[in-house]
């Protein structure tokens, strides 16, 4: 009888290891699932960032894109009125310094004719020494 005890506490021993090792299993697989759980909860909270990311990133791109827009339309306006005030300047100016010649030749023809002829001379040497 020994021997049939002995295969008793050893099949007693052999299911209570296995009952052991199934809870162990169980244990470990909630473990793991809870686990993944967690990580699964990680990356989509990743991605979720990540598109908020790229979406503020992208709304930043547009803002600046959009004021360096104004910007050279602002600067483009600026030399425009800039350049419009020089033209009007030196309108203005051809204008007066065209009435100053007409008044010196009427005032003073036999200069004018020599200061003409003088210019005259100078601009044809230039010319014919090329």
């Amino acid at each position: 009888m020994d021997q049939q005890r002995i295969k008793e506490v050893a099949s007693d021993a052999a299911e209570r290891a296995g009952d052991v090792a199934g809870e162990a299993m169980t244990q470990i697989g909630a473990i793991a699932q809870g686990k993944l759980d967690q990580g699964r909860a990680i990356v989509q909270d990743i991605q979720a960032n990540t598109t908020t990311l790229a979406r503020q990133a992208s709304e930043a791109g547009r803002q600046a894109v959009a004021q360096a827009g104004e910007a050279i339309q602002s600067a483009a306006r600026e030399a425009g009125n800039q350049a419009n005030r020089a033209a009007s300047n030196l309108y203005r100016q051809g204008t007066h310094a065209g009435e100053y010649v007409g008044r010196y030749v009427a005032e003073q023809p036999l200069t004018a004719l020599l200061i003409a002829g003088a210019i005259g001379y100078g601009l044809a040497y230039l010319i014919h020494r090329r």
